[in-house]
């Protein structure tokens, strides 16, 4: 499977602000490239899947079960599947986000 950037749709989160493009998705992975507005918030969830992101661009404050921290370009975060979370974007932030199982809801139908 190859995906173009160009040609994987923009989405929409249930967050404010949040945008994303999913791009090439296996069986039991997808990766994804996320877009925070600056002051985007994204309240505390959990889902199913396990997350791992890393930052491109930007800062985030974000936090894990009862753990916060603000990360910056080159950091990287691993979220163990059905952990609350939540992050609030310090400045323009872009993000690749892993999910595994792929999350059902940002294929593309």
């Amino acid at each position: 499977m190859f995906v173009r950037y160009d040609d994987a749709k923009v989405q929409k989160t249930r967050f404010k602000g949040v945008t994303f493009r999913t791009l090439a998705t296996g069986e039991r992975i997808m990766l994804t490239v996320m877009h925070y507005e600056k002051g985007a918030i994204v309240s505390p969830h959990s889902h199913p899947n396990e997350q791992v992101g890393y930052i491109i661009r930007g800062k985030l404050r974000i936090r894990i079960g009862e753990e916060e921290t603000i990360l910056s370009e080159g950091d990287s975060y691993a979220i163990p599947a059905g952990e609350t979370h939540s992050m609030v974007a310090l400045e323009e932030t872009h993000v690749i986000d892993t999910f595994s199982p792929p999350r059902e809801e940002y294929i593309e139908k």
